[in-house]
Formats: C-alpha cells, structure tokens, sequence
C-alpha cells in the first residue's frame, strides 16, 4: 500500500508540475498557436484548479483513509481522465497516455483507502 502511496504522490506532483509549466510558459506544452493573451489566461486558470487537487490527491493518502479520502482521490482521477478525454480528442499521445496513467493510479490508492 505505501510503494502505491508514493506513486500515487509522483503521478500527482508530476500533474501539478505539468500545469505550472503551462501558466507559465504554454508553449512549452502546446503545438498550436500558443501566442496571446487568451491562451495564457486559460492556462494560469487551469494551473490554479490543477495544483492544488495534485498537492491533495499527492498528501491524501498518507493523512487519511476512509470515504472523504476516497472521494479526493476520486474527483483527481475524474480530473486526469477528462484530461485524457481531452488530449485524445487533440491526438496528443502523451496528454492522453499521462492523464490515463494518473486516472488509474488514483483509482486504485481510492479503493485502497476506502
């Protein structure tokens, strides 16, 4: 249970890591146009939900267990597979492969603190 505690930790800093690089620099994670105002708005809106659902999703199992916990796990996996859903409909490889990895991972430490 702790091994998928911690890998449960690393997928999520690793998401939160993902949406700070995108507020601050989107073109770094995006191929379109990623010049203007709107696009850097959009991504420092989405980096200030994302970050801290991956710090709660990160600290969560190892604070709690039981169902407010498994929720919290739940809502970040729903998160990660929208954004799977999302780089599917893009045909991003990596946003969808990355956002079904982190779904799972979830997932799984969810019913273990259950």
């Amino acid at each position: 249970m702790i091994f998928l505690c911690i890998v449960n930790a690393v997928v999520a800093a690793g998401s939160g890591f993902f949406a700070i690089l995108a507020a601050l620099r989107p073109s770094a994670l995006i191929t379109e146009c990623a010049e203007g105002a709107g696009v850097l708005f959009y991504a420092r809106m989405y980096a200030a939900k994302a970050v801290p659902l991956c710090v709660l999703a990160a600290v969560i199992p190892f604070l709690a267990t039981g169902p407010v916990a498994g929720l919290c796990l739940l809502g970040a996996a729903l998160s990660q597979a929208l954004d799977a859903a999302i780089g599917l409909g893009r045909r991003d490889v990596r946003q969808a492969a990355g956002g079904t990895v982190a779904a799972v991972v979830h997932t799984l430490v969810a019913v273990l603190v259950l």
